[in-house]
């Protein structure tokens, strides 16, 4: 059925459908890796020291950690902190940018209905993409590399900024948030071409369709195999295995199920239980699907994104 809009879109480029046949990814992290792990939601230093320490005991490597609730909510010591243990762990550390429609003024996100709530997250007017800009070069001079953003006009002005060698530097490295709300394979090569160097899926993605995204793009994707109460509370440990098979190269995003919400503050308690999920997923992973080969992170400053079979 819809024969001509499928063979159009084959030959623009783009897959005719959800691939149900989910066939085996050929794409690889530049090491050869097919998967990283990655904890989403670690909004406090304390919260970083305690999920990487009980990992590291466990024998679990941590690729990536996100700080999401913002720069601007962060000392830069507080931030500083982040990236020290990054280097002792050699762990990617991704900061959040701070200004976002649900900390403006603007009103319409408070309304009722999912119409008010689409664009809660993006920016709202000009004046709140200069902050943006400047929370991106604060954290820059920090020293931070990985940032996190939630509007596509700010994706764009942001990778021109680094490819213009001015206000952020060249080796930044760009992710696209699931909260901009993108669901398709078109909508996935919009934000590669606006310059992103890696794009988080929605939290309900059904294994056709990132089967999907990955034959439109090639960028790492970000999938969350476990995920907060407020965006549905799944856990999807064994639908992992398949992700990394027909999604490689990909960040498998775990830990946050525990909290109720994104870009919460961790309790101490909550930190613990969330190095448990971790360290429960990946060994529920290498039990299943020990063949799966985990890629590396790499601290040298340079953008690890590169994808290829070369």
């Amino acid at each position: 059925m819809f024969d001509a809009v499928r063979e159009y879109l084959a030959r623009a480029g783009y897959p005719p459908g959800d691939l149900n046949e989910l066939p085996d990814s050929d794409r690889r992290f530049p090491d050869g890796g097919q998967f990283r792990i990655e904890v989403p939601t670690v909004n406090t230093v304390e919260a970083v020291d305690i999920i990487l320490e009980k990992c590291a005991d466990a024998g679990v490597k941590v690729d990536r950690i996100d700080q999401t609730a913002g720069g601007m909510l962060f000392t830069e010591a507080e931030h500083a902190r982040y990236l020290e243990l990054g280097r002792e762990y050699d762990v990617e550390m991704c900061f959040g940018v701070g200004p976002r429609g649900t900390y403006d003024i603007g009103a319409q996100k408070l309304g009722k209905g999912v119409w008010a709530h689409a664009p809660a997250y993006r920016l709202r007017g000009m004046e709140q993409v200069v902050y943006a800009i400047e929370d991106l070069r604060r954290l820059a001079d920090i020293g931070a590399r990985t940032f996190l953003i939630y509007d596509e006009g700010l994706l764009y002005i942001a990778d021109r900024m680094r490819k213009d060698g001015e206000l952020l530097p060249s080796d930044s490295n760009l992710m696209a948030s699931a909260h901009m709300g993108h669901n398709n394979p078109v909508g996935y090569r919009i934000l590669e071409d606006l310059g992103a160097d890696t794009v988080a899926t929605q939290r309900d993605m059904e294994l056709p369709m990132i089967a999907a995204l990955r034959a439109a793009v090639n960028i790492p994707i970000h999938v969350h195999i476990d995920n907060p109460q407020a965006t549905g509370g799944f856990i999807r440990t064994y639908d992992s295995l398949e992700m990394i098979r027909l999604g490689a190269p990909i960040y498998l995003k775990t830990g946050s199920s525990v909290l109720a919400r994104h870009g919460m503050r961790m309790t101490t308690s909550e930190a613990e239980e969330v190095a448990q999920r971790v360290i429960t997923n990946v060994q529920i992973m290498k039990r299943v699907y020990p063949e799966a080969v985990q890629s590396q992170w790499y601290p040298s400053g340079s953008k690890a994104v590169p994808i290829g079979t070369e």
